[in-house]
Order: structure tokens, then sequence, then C-alpha cells
């Protein structure tokens, strides 16, 4: 997952926008996002709410703090 959110910007709002293409593989399916694509939670793509997933993580590398 974190692969694939650095493709991503976060807005002070909680907006995830996609920068570059991205693809993640998901036991559904692979998902694939092209730049300019928004993200708001509640939002599903393919049945995803990447949204959910991009804050998770960004919670998470914020908990953990910067790779050594």
């Amino acid at each position: 997952m974190q692969d694939f959110m650095k493709h991503f910007t976060r807005d002070a709002y909680g907006v995830w926008r996609c920068m570059t293409p991205a693809s993640l593989p998901l036991p559904s399916g692979q998902v694939d996002v092209m730049p300019g694509t928004v993200f708001t939670r509640g939002t599903r793509f393919l049945n995803v709410d990447l949204a959910v997933l991009l804050d998770e993580q960004y919670a998470k590398e914020r908990e953990d703090g910067p790779p050594v």
C-alpha cells in the first residue's frame, strides 16, 4: 500500500488526488488509477473505498514516523 500511496497527495480537507498513474493489486482484482482522479471517503471505485485505504496508510505512517 505504501508504494501505491506515493502516487497521491492529500489536501487539508482529506481529499486524495492521484498525481501519477497508480496500480493496486487487491484480492478482488487490480485497481488502476489515472492522474487527476480524486477520492473522498464514502466514494467507491471498483467497489473499494480508496480514500479509506489511503487514510489508514497515512495514519499508520504518521504513527510510525519517517523510515530510518
